[in-house]
């Protein structure tokens, strides 16, 4: 899993570069991408864990759904995430499930970044070479 900031991409947002060797891969360094954004990992235990299970007709789609419910639980529920295990199954659509192990947001613990409010669909891409990648834009 590994993932790069683009710095030439959005001036005023954040863009990422993420691979995986597997499409599960991808989805979990994207996972990391946007969360680091937000909070330090190394700041972050993994001491809850948390379902997520999300339905999409593209990949493109189902990318975007998940970073977008990431920061949902971000606002609502004050979890941050440092550890993501994903699945996807393909029917008549996709099926993402993820188990994320994180811990509440502690302002006197977490060494914090910018709040993300949302993942854009400006220059999103996901394509397969080698390796699986994607390109993200999030709005901060």
């Amino acid at each position: 899993m590994a993932f790069r900031y683009l710095e030439d991409i959005a001036i005023a947002d954040v863009a990422f570069e993420a691979t995986g060797n597997t499409l599960e891969e991808l989805f979990e360094s994207c996972g990391l991408a946007t969360m680091q954004v937000m909070v330090d990992l190394k700041t972050v235990d993994k001491d809850v864990k948390k379902e997520i299970k999300i339905k999409a007709d593209t990949i493109e789609t189902l990318l975007k759904k998940f970073l977008d419910e990431l920061i949902f639980i971000k606002d609502s529920e004050l979890l941050l995430f440092s550890k993501f295990d994903a699945e996807i199954k393909k029917n008549t659509y996709y099926e993402l499930h993820v188990t994320a192990l994180g811990e509440k947001l502690d302002i006197n613990k977490h060494k914090l970044g910018v709040d993300v409010k949302a993942t854009t669909m400006h220059m999103f891409e996901i394509k397969k070479d080698t390796k699986w990648k994607a390109r993200v834009i999030l709005d901060i």
